[in-house]
C-alpha cells in the first residue's frame, strides 16, 4: 500500500508520542484517585491500580493490531472502511459526543479543584473561560506544537515525585494496608474500575498513530512504556496515600495528595500544596487540550479544523459551567465512565474482529 504523505508540521516522533499519551492520562485524576479507590478496595487499592494497568495494556494490544491493518488511515477513516459510510459516520459522531462529555467532565473537575483550593471567590464561569481559552489557543496549533508542549509539561512530573519524597518525613504506617488481599477479589476488581477511569487518555494513540514517524519500528514499545509509567505513578501515589492516612480518614479527604503536601512546611516555604497546585494547572490543562483535539479529529476535515475547535470549545464550556452539586457530578462521572467502556474498549475490539472477518472474506472470494 502506498503511504500517504504526512506534512512535517503534523508529524511527531515516538518520544513526543510517549509524552503525549502520558500527559493525556495524567492530570486531575491523580489528586483524588486514592480517595475513590480506598472507598471500595480499602488498603488493597494499590493492587487495583496494577490490575487497571494490565487491562489498559491488553487494550493497547488490540489498538496496535487494528492500526497496523490500516497504517495510513486515521481512526475515523478506519471506522468508515470497516462499518461502511452510514454506520461509520454514526460511530464517529458517537465518539465525538463521548470526547465532548469527557473533556467537559475533565474541565468541570479542574475548575472545582481550582475554585476550592486557590480561587474560592472567583466565579466558576470565569475560571472555566480563562482555562478553556488557553486550551483552544494551543489546540488550534498543529499536532507537533501540541506534542512539544506536552513534553515540556511532563517535566513537572519530576516536581510531583520530588514533593512526594519529602512527605516520607511525615508519619507513615504500613499497617494500614495489611493484611494484603483482605478486601477480597471482588472489591479489588471494583476498585480497578476507578483506576481505569482515571487512566483514560491512552485511546489517543488511535488518533495520533498515522502521524508518528517511523511508527512501524517501535510504537508498541512506546505505548507500553507510557502505560507502564502511568501505572507505576498511579500505584505509587495510591500506596503513598494509603500508608499516610488512616483507613477511616482517607475516604473523607477529597484530594488526599494535596492534603498530604499541605503537611509540608519549612521556614522559607509554606503552603506547598497551593504552590504545587498553581504549577500543576499545566498538566491538568493537557487532558482538556487532548480531549478537545480528539473531538475535533473525530468529525472535522482539515479545512474546517479551526472552526470546529471553536464550536467544540463552546460546547465544552457550556457543559462545564452547568450548576452541579456533588451528587450530580458523581452521576455525570458514572455516565462518562460507562460510555468509555463502549468507545475505548468495546468499539476497537469489534473493529478488529470485523476487519479480520472482512479480510478473510476477501481472500476466500479471490481464491
Amino acid at each position: 500500500m502506498e503511504e500517504k504523505m504526512i506534512p512535517k508540521n503534523t508529524s511527531i516522533s515516538r518520544f513526543q508520542a510517549y509524552f503525549f499519551i502520558v500527559q493525556t492520562q495524567l492530570g486531575i485524576g491523580i489528586l483524588s484517585l486514592p480517595n475513590a479507590v480506598q472507598r471500595i478496595a480499602k488498603g488493597d487499592g494499590w493492587i487495583s491500580s496494577i490490575i487497571a494497568g494490565i487491562a489498559v495494556q491488553l487494550t493497547l494490544i488490540v489498538y496496535i493490531l487494528l492500526l497496523r491493518r490500516y497504517p495510513n488511515d486515521t481512526y475515523p477513516e478506519i471506522i468508515q472502511k470497516v462499518f461502511g459510510r452510514f454506520l461509520g459516520k454514526f460511530c464517529n459522531i458517537f465518539i465525538f459526543l463521548y470526547f465532548i462529555l469527557t473533556g467537559s467532565l475533565a474541565l468541570k473537575l479542574f475548575i472545582i479543584c481550582i475554585n476550592l483550593w486557590l480561587l474560592p471567590l472567583t466565579p466558576i464561569w470565569i475560571i472555566s473561560m480563562v482555562i478553556l481559552m488557553a486550551c483552544i489557543y494551543l489546540t488550534i496549533s498543529e499536532l507537533r506544537v501540541i506534542a512539544r508542549f506536552f513534553v515540556l509539561a511532563s517535566f513537572l512530573i519530576g516536581l510531583l515525585l520530588f514533593l512526594s519524597l519529602l512527605t516520607f518525613n511525615l508519619p507513615k504506617d504500613v499497617q494500614y494496608i495489611l493484611p494484603i488481599g483482605s478486601s477480597g477479589i471482588k472489591h479489588i476488581f471494583l476498585g480497578s474500575h476507578k483506576s481505569l477511569v482515571s487512566m483514560l487518555g491512552f485511546e489517543g494513540i488511535l488518533f495520533i498513530y498515522p502521524f508518528i514517524q517511523n511508527r512501524e519500528k517501535g510504537v508498541f514499545k512506546t505505548v507500553t512504556l507510557s502505560n507502564l509509567s502511568i501505572t507505576t505513578i498511579y500505584t505509587y501515589f495510591i500506596f503513598l496515600c494509603l500508608i499516610s492516612f488512616a483507613p477511616a480518614q482517607l475516604p473523607m479527604i477529597r484530594d488526599p495528595l494535596l492534603f498530604l503536601f499541605e503537611g509540608l512546611s519549612y521556614e522559607m516555604v509554606d503552603r506547598i500544596d497551593l504552590l504545587f497546585l498553581s504549577v500543576w494547572i499545566v498538566p491538568m490543562s493537557t487532558s482538556v487540550i487532548a480531549y478537545l483535539y480528539f473531538s475535533v479529529k473525530s468529525i472535522s476535515k482539515v479545512k474546517t479544523y479551526k472552526k470546529v475547535i471553536w464550536i467544540n470549545g463552546v460546547l465544552i464550556y457550556c457543559i462545564s459551567i452547568l450548576p452541579m452539586d456533588e451528587k450530580k457530578i458523581d452521576i455525570f462521572s458514572k455516565f462518562v465512565a460507562n460510555l468509555s467502556y463502549i468507545v475505548v474498549f468495546a468499539l476497537p475490539f469489534i473493529l478488529l474482529c470485523f476487519s479480520v472477518l472482512i479480510n478473510k472474506y476477501k481472500v476466500s472470494e479471490n481464491t
